[in-house]
């Protein structure tokens, strides 16, 4: 018996979608004085506890990946080769797809 031409279409995609390994919806942003933005994930990644994946970038060069939770009223960003950075809760901006998930950082 052959498959039909859904079941093997089927297939294929399941098996595109399982070689993808697609970006982090960004939840959450601010800018600040030192960097251009820092922007919040809700991926694990390679982070560790309670750690998500974020993202910051320097006006005009690439974004650096790095982890980020919070600590009490502030979110504290760690990346590799860079200093600790710790931004007040309040300046982080909500995205929309924050709003559709119902996100906060609270």
């Amino acid at each position: 018996m052959k498959p039909s031409s859904a079941v093997t279409s089927l297939a294929l995609a399941c098996a595109l979608l399982a070689a993808c390994q697609p970006q982090p919806g960004i939840l959450y942003t601010t800018n600040g004085a030192d960097f251009d933005t820092m922007s919040l994930t809700d991926a694990e990644g390679d982070c560790e506890g309670r750690g998500r994946v974020a993202y910051l970038t320097w006006w005009g060069q690439r974004a650096q990946q790095g982890c980020w939770m919070r600590e009490r009223g502030e979110i504290v960003g760690r990346f590799p080769g860079a200093q600790e950075r710790r931004v007040p809760v309040g300046e982080f901006q909500r995205t929309e797809l924050a709003a559709y998930r119902g996100e906060t950082l609270d």
